[in-house]
């Protein structure tokens, strides 16, 4: 007799249950972000700082990454998704009793040491369970998910205000329902043992190329969320359009996020990888001489950021399509490792370089992130492809 978590319908509950979850998951995130930053700018607090408790999430998740495969199956999978989402909520409750900066930067890492594990066991999950006839379908409805819920966030946050103590409550609550699901759906979770708790570093050498995927989403997505506007401010556009711009990206993330996971499940996946790093530097060209064409921008723009988002979808189904479950957990830490370093690598990078060439700095660097992964992807596909015939 199959196990529970074996049979079709178990499988898809336990997807939806993780989905779910995952939309709850980016709503806190896109609470905890912007309310950070307006804090911190009410506070007098000088911009490095401000970018800095920004980037304590992703400092927590590079320092654990590389045990924290073996450190969640040790503890279980649903458990380890829980607990860090009691992280996650136990930094919500004590921010507004310690409102300062220095108390803010250790809090804002703490939380993402809790909150990187339901992120790497929920992807986990995802594609140990997913078929492969409809991987990349699968995962692009967890990105829609999390990004939908990441894009939520700042909208909430602008109806119910920053201050006082409802933001908190708010945030505290999305992670209290982000472990609902979870525990409801604990019995459903794939079996995933043997060298689930392996090294991260060996386990990533198997698939250089989805790999390469994770860096690459990272720099395209965050060179144009962090940079976007100040690009669009220095051609001389207003601040609404610029935010506009921002706002098209994020939203063509989300929408065209399904479009790209069903010809992931139709085309080779490499290929198709490699398709859209060609029409990404185009595109970007597109998008950024359109400027003086609000119409022609926003379509440009919504069309780069369904591109951009599309990479981490790609990357995880080449991940789902090549591994075997046990290795799936250390791979996708490897797999963050790298997209968090695209995150803060990038935006310092493009951001020299627009005030450098102001304003068309961006955009030179930007289509030269695109073309530097093209070639690196090709260069590995070519390797990938020797490995076979060999």
């Amino acid at each position: 007799m199959r196990s529970l978590a074996a049979r079709p319908d178990a499988k898809a509950l336990g997807l939806a249950a993780v989905i779910g979850s995952t939309f709850f998951l980016g709503l806190a995130h896109g609470i905890g972000y912007p309310l950070t930053a307006v804090s911190f700018e009410r506070w007098g607090a000088p911009g490095w700082l401000t970018g800095l408790a920004a980037g304590m999430p992703a400092l927590a998740a590079l320092v654990l990454l590389p045990f924290a495969p073996r450190l969640a199956f040790r503890i279980g999978l649903v458990p380890a998704m829980a607990g860090g989402c009691a992280i996650g909520l136990t930094g919500f409750i004590l921010m507004p009793l310690m409102p300062s900066v220095e108390a803010w930067l250790v809090l804002r890492f703490m939380m993402g040491v809790g909150l990187l594990f339901p992120w790497l066991l929920g992807e986990t999950w995802i594609n140990a369970a997913a078929e492969e006839a409809s991987r990349g379908r699968v995962l692009s409805l967890y990105t829609v998910a999390l990004f939908g819920g990441y894009g939520a966030g700042p909208v909430l946050l602008g109806q119910i205000g920053t201050e006082g103590l409802q933001p908190f409550i708010v945030a505290g609550l999305a992670l209290s329902l982000a472990v609902l699901p979870l525990v409801a759906a604990a019995s459903l979770a794939p079996r995933i043992d043997g060298h689930a708790g392996g090294n991260p570093a060996a386990v990533a050498k198997l698939v250089p190329l989805g790999m390469s995927a994770a860096l690459i989403a990272g720099v395209l997505e965050y060179a144009y969320i962090a940079l976007l506007p100040s690009f669009a401010s220095r051609l001389g556009l207003d601040e609404a359009t610029g935010l506009g711009l921002v706002t098209a990206f994020l939203w063509g993330g989300v929408t065209l996020s399904f479009g790209f996971g069903w010809l992931a499940d139709r085309m080779n996946r490499p290929k198709l990888m490699l398709m859209m790093l060609v029409a990404f530097p185009l595109v970007a060209l597109v998008s950024g001489l359109a400027t003086a064409l609000p119409g022609a921008a926003l379509a440009a723009t919504f069309l780069l950021g369904g591109l951009a988002c599309a990479f981490y979808t790609l990357g995880l189904a080449i991940l789902g399509e090549r591994l075997r479950p046990a290795d799936l957990a250390p791979a996708n830490a490897a797999f963050l490792v790298l997209y968090q370093v695209g995150t803060l690598a990038a935006p310092p990078v493009a951001g020299a370089a627009m005030d450098a060439v102001t304003p068309w700095g961006f955009l030179m660097a930007v289509i030269g992130f695109g073309l530097a992964g093209l070639a690196t992807a090709l260069m590995l596909y070519r390797i990938e492809s020797r490995r076979k015939t060999a």
